[in-house]
């Protein structure tokens, strides 16, 4: 334990890995009723005031749009790896392009060549609708700062996916490869939901019908009506054309997709 602790200090992690807590979102509180003695007219004003107030002060409500994360229960819990004792069979291998290996209680995926992409995926190609989400840390020394990392959803084969990735500068994007043909969902796009340096928790819910997707239980982006089946989930780290890049993950984790119930 002292090793693995020490491996994780030399990479900037804690010592101890935190227990992974998803927010959980309250209701607003009800407000009081109205008595039905005051005039419509003063209703209405103060409705107009309100509305006044709202865009002068940029105070944001949660709109109809928007999603909330409940908190994963332990009965929905299809499989959880934090890799001190590997539940899934991640590939361990390394090329001129990329590496692939456990480090201590780590996943980590490193390019190493510009342009480049590798993948591992958790072989559980039978999932119906699901909850997925990984801890990821992307290194960010300058020869690795315009790598980017993710997660790999609705994967048939290595040109059959879409990809849910976060870069160092602050962005995500939104990617499908179809039939070898890659196409942007939602180009590089800032988000305040991603603390860069750091580690973020990246989570994709897909309930049959829609991909949606959160940074640090926050949500980022939707996807109506996937163009993919139901296929297998993964991880993925990739260069950009310039440097290389190093993604590690600290545990990953899938559950019975709680939206669909």
């Amino acid at each position: 334990m002292e090793e693995r602790a020490r491996q994780r200090e030399a990479i900037g992690l804690a010592r101890q890995r935190p227990t992974a807590k998803a927010v959980v979102n309250s209701p607003p509180e009800p407000k009081s009723r109205i008595p039905l003695n005051v005039p419509v007219i003063v209703v209405l004003a103060a409705v107009a005031a309100g509305l006044i107030f709202w865009r002068a002060t940029g105070i944001r409500q949660l709109s109809i749009g928007e999603r909330t994360l409940p908190a994963p229960t332990e009965e929905s819990l299809i499989a959880r790896d934090d890799f001190s004792e590997p539940h899934f069979s991640l590939p361990v291998q390394e090329s001129a392009a990329f590496d692939q290996r456990y480090v201590g209680d780590l996943y980590q995926i490193s390019i190493l060549r510009p342009g480049e992409r590798a993948w591992a995926t958790l072989g559980q190609m039978s999932l119906g609708a699901y909850r997925f989400e990984a801890d990821l840390r992307l290194a960010l020394q300058d020869e690795l700062a315009w790598g980017y990392g993710g997660l790999i959803v609705r994967f048939q084969n290595a040109d059959n996916f879409y990809l849910f990735a976060v870069d160092g500068q602050g962005e995500y994007q939104i990617q499908l490869v179809e039939n070898g043909a890659w196409r942007t969902i939602e180009a590089w796009t800032p988000t305040p939901a991603l603390s860069t340096g750091s580690q973020n928790v990246l989570t994709v819910v897909d309930d049959g019908v829609e991909l949606i997707f959160f940074i640090n239980s926050t949500h980022v982006t939707s996807v109506p009506e996937p163009r993919l089946p139901v296929g297998d989930v993964g991880l993925l780290v990739g260069a950009r054309s310039q440097g290389q890049a190093q993604g590690l993950f600290d545990w990953v984790a899938l559950y019975e997709n709680p939206i669909a119930k």
